[in-house]
């Protein structure tokens, strides 16, 4: 009984997933209206949040990727660590997907069963840890940036800054 519980769980878990994932980024780009980050709105996003590190003295990586997680753009600065990268991809799919700041969800990171089955599902690429901002516009998600290579605060001030840089 109890394995059948928890395969039930684990059903049930996979269709919110599901949900959150394929129906929710298909809802903001059915809009009348279709508004979308364009590579343009991400390399100023990217420039906007490289001043923002380069103010602070800090090398990050720096991604912006769309609501469903895809990868826009990334850009990592000059003595960033080479591993910051892919990390900061995972962060921004982290806020794009469950449309808030990941550092909300870096206290329950991926042990959350549903965080879990969403990092397996995404084929373990997630990463619950502050540092992405979800881009909204006009009550839209339009994607989702994140930086990474500093501390938790600066990389949230960055990515946020960088955020803010389209209109």
């Amino acid at each position: 009984m109890i394995a059948s519980l928890e395969s039930m769980q684990r059903h049930l878990v996979g269709l919110v997933i599901g949900a959150a994932v394929f129906v929710a980024p298909r809802l903001v780009t059915g809009q009348a209206n279709r508004v979308r980050l364009t590579f343009g709105d991400a390399q100023a996003i990217i420039a906007t949040a490289q001043r923002s590190a380069a103010a602070m003295d800090v090398r990050v990586s720096i991604a912006v990727v769309d609501p469903r997680g895809d990868l826009i753009a990334i850009e990592r600065m000059t003595g960033a660590n080479a591993a910051s990268a892919d990390t900061t991809i995972g962060t921004a799919m982290v806020s794009a997907i469950l449309m808030r700041p990941s550092g909300l969800l870096a206290a329950r990171g991926a042990t959350n069963p549903t965080n879990a089955a969403l990092n397996e599902a995404t084929g373990g690429r997630l990463r619950f840890i502050a540092g992405g901002v979800p881009v909204v516009r006009g009550g839209l998600l339009l994607g989702a940036v994140a930086a990474g290579g500093g501390t938790s605060q600066q990389d949230e001030k960055i990515a946020t800054e960088g955020a803010a840089a389209v209109p």
